[in-house]
């Protein structure tokens, strides 16, 4: 692969059934939605926009007590949210530190911010008491113990584990559905890394690895069976593709349906809908969001390759019910839109206001109230 188009498309990820949605519908179901996205500036900052009927939003921004980059991170997964919504979390790849957030009612409370001993983390996931981060600055994870009745952080001794290579370009790490394994990818050398945790949630012996068919391995998202499905950038214009993967209980993985094309440009993040019938990539490099279907082995095929058009997406996060789709822009929007069975895209709104470095997009669905002063 040329060096050049490697860069090129890189670059473009760093400057980074279901019935038919009615405007009804979107009324009903955005009237509890609130979305997340992290600024990533110097004074790292949570924007928090509600949805609180078609085409509206309100805006509330809560600093993390520490520091972004200001710059793009080459990542997917900078937020997370715990199983029950209940906390948030966020990483500050300026200051080398993980946030936690009370989410109450409609506000969010800053509750703990603990640096940690890696550099530059990008990509946070939590399971239970656990959180890990990855770190791509020194290629490398660690872990916390989180304590949900005080909201703290607490290190996990020996949970600071390499990456058994370096200048990985990691960019996204997540537990897998029974939370006791870790996958990162590395983007810059084409692997896919698996940690089996034990009891105490440490890393269980070596890790494991497998090569990614696709060019530059980027962001991705676990659905039905253990089964994950990861955003592959490519090596140039219209080259990018989405490989599905298994991943068994001994931390192995095998492909299940390698390297299927976008055929669009750099694609470099992935959302499914929570039935595990579609999948879909946001393809910063030819401003699309591509629409696959996955069938009950986890195979995949390209339903439309440009099922929306944003400008430069950079992160995509499905709701609930499945019926509703955001788009994290470089235009500094969020595209709303429709989800319909055949994985048609419509679309309803474009929320506005947010910041130039924006990363990360998660999605908050049990507030049942408006937003209070």
């Amino acid at each position: 692969m040329h060096n050049r188009l490697k860069y090129a498309i890189l670059a473009a990820c760093l400057t980074a059934g279901i019935s038919p949605l009615s405007h009804a519908d979107a009324d009903e179901h955005q009237d509890s939605v609130t979305l997340y996205t992290l600024s990533n500036a110097v004074q790292n900052q949570v924007y928090a926009f509600q949805v609180n009927s078609f085409g509206q939003t309100q805006l509330h921004k809560y600093n993390t007590g520490g520091k972004g980059t200001a710059a793009g991170l080459g990542n997917q997964g900078a937020l997370a949210l715990s199983s029950d919504q209940q906390y948030l979390f966020a990483v500050n790849a300026g200051s080398n530190e993980l946030s936690v957030f009370r989410i109450i009612a409609d506000k969010l409370q800053l509750l703990d911010h603990q640096v940690e001993p890696g550099h530059h983390p990008v990509s946070v996931t939590v399971s239970n008491d656990t959180v890990y981060v990855v770190n791509s600055g020194d290629d490398s994870i660690f872990g916390y113990r989180f304590d949900r009745e005080t909201g703290s952080l607490q290190p996990l001794a020996k949970s600071h584990v390499k990456l058994v290579d370096t200048a990985t370009g990691a960019a996204q790490i997540a537990f897998n559905t029974d939370g006791d394994t870790l996958v990162v990818t590395e983007k810059a050398l084409n692997k896919i890394r698996s940690f089996v945790l034990d009891e105490q949630g440490l890393p269980l012996g070596p890790s494991q690895s497998i090569n990614s068919p696709g060019s530059t391995p980027f962001g991705f998202m676990f659905g039905k069976h253990e089964n994950f499905f990861v955003s592959e950038a490519g090596n140039g214009p219209n080259t990018s593709s989405i490989t599905a993967y298994a991943l068994a209980q001994n931390g192995a993985m095998q492909i299940i349906d390698a390297k299927v094309p976008t055929t669009q440009t750099a694609a470099c993040w992935v959302a499914n809908t929570p039935n595990g019938r579609l999948s879909f990539t946001a393809n910063a490099g030819s401003n699309s969001i591509s629409a696959f279907a996955i069938d009950q082995a986890g195979g995949l095929s390209l339903l439309n390759a440009a099922a929306a058009t944003p400008t430069h997406p950079t992160d995509l996060i499905v709701n609930q019910q499945g019926n509703l789709l955001f788009s994290l822009n470089g235009n500094q929007t969020i595209g709303v839109y429709g989800v319909q069975a055949n994985g048609a895209l419509l679309n309803l709104n474009s929320i506005t206001g947010l910041p130039a470095a924006a990363t990360g997009l998660v999605i908050h669905e049990n507030l049942k109230t408006g937003w209070s002063e």
